[in-house]
């Protein structure tokens, strides 16, 4: 690091803001299983009941319009146990499961379909994650870095202004970790939560369903001279 001319006041500080936003996608990541004595009827299940779970997925797919936007289906994975009982074996019980993930830009239309999914006895909702649209994270993304640096520019006329030194001038500007040690700069999707139910509703968790805001944040370190 470049020593300051003599004279000079360094002033070191780091910028933080974050912005809450409405999430925009939701992808609902699903598991399919099975178990049974005998290895083809299990497997058999198992594709029987991703393809009842898909049966309106992929009429909604549209990479472009939505309301399904992705969908990804993993490969069936089987397996065998071998139980036994007082050192005595007992028959094999046969294991298929395969993993889905679905991605939807309208979380009614996702919370009507996990709702229809209680009708299909091998699938499990493991979770949701929430998100922006790819171009809307960039935008905000960079909003977020630079009310960052307006905050540590405000920083560092503060302590400026308390030491009456006159008005700061950017030195080095870095994401953080690169003038220390610190994380990087990060968008995150925090969880799922659910409101109360109306008394008389009827439609079930598209009514229910409702994404917590995504959390889009951002650190700067930034030296400034007066």
């Amino acid at each position: 690091m470049a020593e300051a001319p003599a004279g000079e006041v360094v002033i070191r500080v780091r910028g933080e803001f974050e912005r809450e936003v409405p999430a925009e996608r939701g992808t609902a990541n699903l598991v399919v299983l099975a178990q049974g004595a005998e290895p083809g009827p299990v497997r058999a299940r198992v594709e029987a009941d991703a393809t009842a779970a898909l049966a309106d997925v992929r009429g909604w797919h549209d990479p472009d319009a939505g309301p399904v936007r992705r969908y990804v289906v993993g490969q069936v994975r089987t397996s065998v146990q071998q139980p036994s009982h007082k050192g005595r074996p007992r028959p094999a019980v046969y294991h298929a499961s395969v993993s889905i993930s679905v991605e939807f830009d309208d979380v009614t239309r996702l919370g009507g379909w996990l709702s229809s999914l209680g009708a299909i006895e091998g699938v499990t909702v493991q979770g949701i994650g929430w998100d922006l649209a790819a171009e809307h994270r960039r935008e905000l993304e960079r909003a977020v870095r630079q009310e960052a640096l307006r905050q540590a520019r405000e920083r560092a006329q503060d302590y400026a202004d308390a030491l009456d030194l006159g008005p700061v001038r950017p030195r080095q500007v870095a994401d953080v970790g690169l003038l220390g040690s610190h994380p990087a700069p990060s968008a995150r999707a925090v969880g799922l939560s659910f409101a109360a139910a109306p008394e008389s509703s009827g439609d079930g968790l598209g009514e229910l369903l409702r994404p917590d805001d995504v959390t889009v944040q951002a650190t700067v370190e930034a030296e400034f001279t007066v």
